[in-house]
């Protein structure tokens, strides 16, 4: 008798995060309007939600400036949390008052934002809380650039 040696399905693979985002960007987030970068700033944050939550690193630069300082720490924030085994049990960032405004330089737009950070817990591997964040909020002046026909965070700064 024979038996046959069980083959993998060419339909199973296992989700890793895209080098190349654009075409997951949704279609009102890739528009150069007013509309369009607030759309990319919800877009951003809930993909700083998703890097944290699930955890995983790789989702912030491609939407992001290199010398963007919050973007760097927020995909450090990421590779932390996959390091250690860790993440977040909810999305700790909610976005509200979300609105372009006047004013930046040709290729840019600046957006006003409310940035609520979420009394959220952070479990280890075993689901033990090693964390909670506190919840807190910031004004935020957010800076997105517009380059290669897409938008492309710049700068997060608390608002004076």
């Amino acid at each position: 008798s024979s038996s046959a040696s069980p083959t993998p399905s060419a339909t199973v693979a296992s989700p890793t995060p895209s080098a190349s985002p654009t075409s997951e960007i949704p279609a009102a987030a890739r528009e150069k309007t007013d509309a369009g970068a607030e759309a990319f700033v919800k877009y951003f944050f809930d993909r700083t939600n998703e890097a944290w939550t699930a955890p995983a690193v790789g989702l912030i630069p491609p939407v992001s400036e290199t010398d963007c300082k919050f973007c760097v720490t927020t995909e450090r924030r990421a590779e932390a949390l996959v390091q250690s085994n860790e993440k977040y049990l909810e999305a700790p960032i909610l976005l509200a008052g979300v609105q372009a405004i006047t004013g930046a330089p040709e290729g840019q737009q600046y957006v006003g934002a409310t940035l609520n950070q979420r009394e959220v817990k952070v479990v280890d591997a075993a689901g033990e809380v090693v964390r909670t964040d506190q919840k807190k909020s910031l004004e935020s002046l957010i800076g997105l650039k517009w380059r290669d026909g897409k938008w492309s965070m710049f700068a997060v700064e608390k608002a004076s």
